[in-house]
């Protein structure tokens, strides 16, 4: 005669327990995916500023070290029109190497033309509607520390992108020329880090840094506040 198997079942208690443990790991498991999603958009950011910055070297390579324009046409920067000759990219699209994927605004796709952009170039080396531009490489003293494209505050009205022109503070130390007694080791303001409309600033979009790529190519992560003159003031 085959004995009948008694199967127990859990108790309302012992339940109650392994959904408050698998609750209690799943809480403990979102901030590392969130933490680990963020260290992933701030690597592809920079690897978008590297493309950025070996596009500009490329370019001046191929116009007597000419840096592009800093000018707009179309609703789209000049200097990133420019510099999407050297990429294999379909530059209308959001998903191009001149939008951030940290962007915390959302970004459209360019209508024609128009190339969506988040970063921005220092407008000191590239002035807006600078007529006849005649910056060139060989201009900058410090290559290695002067920023050339940085992360950039974007305009909710205008369709997530940015303003294409880093101008502020000070309008860049007077379009990075700079004056006689500028301390190069100063701090510049982070006063205005917000995606709040026409903002012309570096964004701290990245667990408060600002990802950068310098003149000579290579990219950096700069904590909020450690941004220095000598990092955008390039002729002195």
């Amino acid at each position: 005669m085959v004995k009948s198997l008694k199967i127990r079942g859990f108790t309302l208690v012992e339940l109650l327990v392994v959904i408050s443990i698998i609750g209690l790991l799943a809480s403990l498991a979102v901030p590392v995916i969130s933490g680990a999603q963020k260290k992933a958009k701030a690597g592809a950011c920079l690897s978008n500023l590297r493309q950025i910055g070996l596009a500009t070297l490329a370019y001046a390579a191929d116009n007597s070290n000419l840096l592009p324009d800093g000018s707009q046409s179309n609703g789209s920067p000049t200097w990133a029109a420019s510099l999407a000759g050297f990429m294999s990219l379909d530059p209308t699209k959001k998903k191009n190497v001149f939008v951030c994927p940290g962007c915390e605004k959302p970004v459209r796709d360019g209508q024609g033309n128009q190339i969506p952009v988040t970063y921005g170039f220092n407008s000191g080396l590239v002035p807006r509607s600078q007529a006849n531009n005649t910056n060139r490489l060989t201009m900058v003293v410090r290559p290695s520390q002067v920023i050339l494209a940085a992360d950039m505050c974007q305009n909710p009205g205008n369709n997530g992108w940015s303003s294409f022109l880093i101008e502020e503070p000070s309008v860049i130390r007077l379009q990075s020329a700079g004056r006689a007694g500028t301390d190069l080791e100063g701090a510049i303001s982070t006063a205005t880090d917000a995606d709040t409309g026409e903002n012309s600033w570096m964004r701290y979009r990245h667990s408060g840094r600002v990802n950068v790529v310098m003149v000579d190519g290579h990219t950096e992560s700069i904590k909020k506040g450690s941004v220095l003159n000598k990092n955008v003031i390039f002729a002195q």
